[in-house]
């Protein structure tokens, strides 16, 4: 693939501003991780320049420190309000300083103004990232992805673009050549539970020192595709919880207390029943190459493991949207033989990328008796009207589960993630050089067997202590779907004493439940640590409105920490990183 990041140059006749070099450091402990990204640019023009930034954030994870080194100058980031943030800026700008301005875009684009680049100097771009990690279908393994492309989203006629610049003429997104790596460490954590890592994408070395695995890249050079590195563990449908402790901060009541990550990975048999598939699959022309083509072997090899008994229908869909077949058909021979021609001649012949239509669509179709709808939607993630087709699934998640596959690099986690959020269904991404038959099985049985349903929650912590659980509605459990959930042990602070989560629900009305025990009080965290925890805990409970809101005091949006004298503060969306720095 040609190019890592999006690059935006504010003004005609600017020159590209090309990424020399990428440097990543992180940790994997269990289920989350927390990541250090350094990237430096040349501004090997006569003229300053001023640039934006667009970095790929997966819907999981959420930017926690920002720091821009430009022209000898340190650029630190603190959070204001959206129109504050706007106008500080702006005014830096005015007088002549150097600024960057970075925010949350369209759910899972960071985007970063940068302001003036002096001419013939370098600029270097520090991201600290904190986030939950998904599991591996097939492999069952914690898996890491360092994203290496981004893609610019096409925008359907009469919707508004998150990704356009803000205020003057269009700027234009360049693709320079695949930065070199210059450094990458990857440490995992707790040793003795990890059976092995490996990387389907490239060649990497692991060593085992002092209770964690150390994990480098075999070769250094040119980023020309995605780093995936998966962590296998010895028993991964063992429940796990990590405890957080919290630690003094002056108008930080949520950092002042501790905080509690669960995650459920059940393993439970299940029945199966007949269902109506219909495969909504993106044809438009960003599928065009080798995106089209796993769709295609992704759309066959759904079409060979339908089971008998089923109906389905293929939908094709790009500016305008066609069907293989009026109404959806039962699953025989030669219904078979038609679609899977269909399936061989499919190409990225139609145009823009309008999801909205085709999902409209098939909720408006007339259910088959008997036979629950489950619509599985095939896209690289190239629109900009997320959240409409978001919320037209979430309105007709009485009719339909929707399950996602994200094709290629570029795919948004944002819709892809979001739409099968909504739908009650999964989520699966396919990238270069991955295997595709786990995911499609996995999601297949998902697709007919019922989930666990009614689930709750209940934690059990010692007196005094009050939980505030993040999401407050737990959505419905697949098997072998990891479920995480957080709690805020408010009034925690100082106190030990053991805990317990239990996690109840029903499956076709009989009791289903796992428990896990925890321990309050056993470690500390250090002025140094960054708290993953506590931020991917304050994520979710914004995101879920639990009275936590982004208008009022700081500590209320964002968890704000001190680092060997840096200040870093986590990103909310809408919310806005400003600052501004003099000679």
């Amino acid at each position: 693939m040609s190019g890592q990041y999006g690059l935006v140059i504010q003004g005609e006749g600017k020159k590209d501003v090309p990424l020399e070099s990428v440097s990543v450091t992180g940790q994997i402990k269990g289920y989350v991780m927390g990541l250090e990204t350094r990237l430096k640019y040349w501004n090997t023009s006569d003229d300053p320049l001023e640039v934006m930034f667009r970095f790929p954030v997966e819907e999981s994870i959420a930017v926690v420190g920002l720091e821009a080194k430009i022209a000898g100058r340190t650029i630190k980031g603190v959070v204001r309000e959206k129109e504050e943030a706007r106008q500080m800026y702006d005014d830096a700008l005015s007088s002549g300083l150097t600024a960057a301005l970075g925010e949350e875009k369209s759910g899972d684009i960071f985007s970063l103004a940068l302001g003036n680049l002096p001419p013939k100097e370098e600029a270097e771009l520090i991201l600290k990232l904190v986030g939950e990690l998904p599991l591996d279908t097939e492999s069952e393994a914690v898996r890491f992805s360092l994203p290496t492309v981004l893609k610019p989203r096409y925008t359907p006629a009469g919707s508004s673009d998150p990704l356009a610049p803000i205020g003057g003429e269009a700027s234009q997104v360049e693709k320079s050549s695949a930065p070199a790596v210059s450094s990458f460490s990857l440490n995992v954590a707790e040793s003795d539970d990890v059976t092995s890592v490996t990387s389907p994408t490239h060649g990497i070395n692991t060593v085992r020192k002092d209770g964690s695995v150390e994990v480098t890249l075999t070769a250094l050079g040119p980023l020309d595709k995605d780093v995936v590195v998966l962590v296998h563990y010895k028993d991964p449908h063992t429940p796990r919880a990590t405890v957080e402790e919290g630690r003094v901060e002056e108008g930080n009541e949520l950092m002042s207390n501790p905080a509690v990550m669960l995650d459920f990975f059940p393993k439970f048999s299940s029945l199966q029943a007949a269902c109506e598939f219909v495969f909504v699959v993106d044809r438009s022309g960003s599928m065009s190459g080798t995106y089209i083509n796993s769709a295609k072997d992704t759309l066959i090899l759904f079409l060979k493991s339908i089971p008998p008994g089923c109906y389905f229908n293929i939908i094709g869909f790009g500016s305008r949207f066609e069907h293989l077949f009026p109404k959806s058909v039962l699953y025989n021979q030669t219904n078979l033989d038609k679609a899977m021609s269909h399936a061989h001649g499919l190409s990225a012949n139609l145009g823009g990328t309008e999801l909205l239509s085709p999902l409209e669509f098939v909720f408006g179709q007339e259910l088959l008796p008997g036979l629950p709808r489950q619509i599985f939607v095939l896209t690289d993630g190239s629109v900009s009207n997320t959240q409409a087709c978001i919320n037209v699934t979430k309105k007709n998640a009485h009719v339909a589960r929707v399950f996602t596959f994200g094709i290629g690099s570029g795919a948004s986690s944002a819709l892809v993630k979001g739409l099968a959020r909504a739908g009650n269904g999964g989520a699966e991404f396919i990238k270069e050089g991955e295997r595709m038959q786990g995911k499609v099985i996995s999601s297949l049985k998902k697709a007919l067997q019922p989930s666990v349903t009614d689930v709750e929650l209940k934690l059990s912590v010692p007196p005094g202590i009050e939980v505030l659980q993040a999401p407050s509605k737990i959505p419905p459990v697949f098997n072998g779907e990891k479920l995480v959930l957080y709690g805020w042990l408010k009034g925690g602070a100082g106190k030990s004493g053991p805990g317990c989560a239990v996690l109840r629900g029903k499956m076709l009305g009989s009791p289903v439940e796992h428990r896990v025990d925890f321990q309050l009080g056993e470690s500390s965290l250090s002025p140094t640590d960054i708290p993953v925890v506590h931020q991917l805990a304050s994520k979710s409970l914004i995101q879920d409105g639990n009275g936590l809101s982004v208008n009022k005091t700081p500590f209320k949006a964002v968890d704000k920490l001190k680092n060997n004298g840096d200040t870093m503060t986590s990103t909310v969306r809408r919310e806005r990183f400003v600052s501004s720095s003099k000679s």
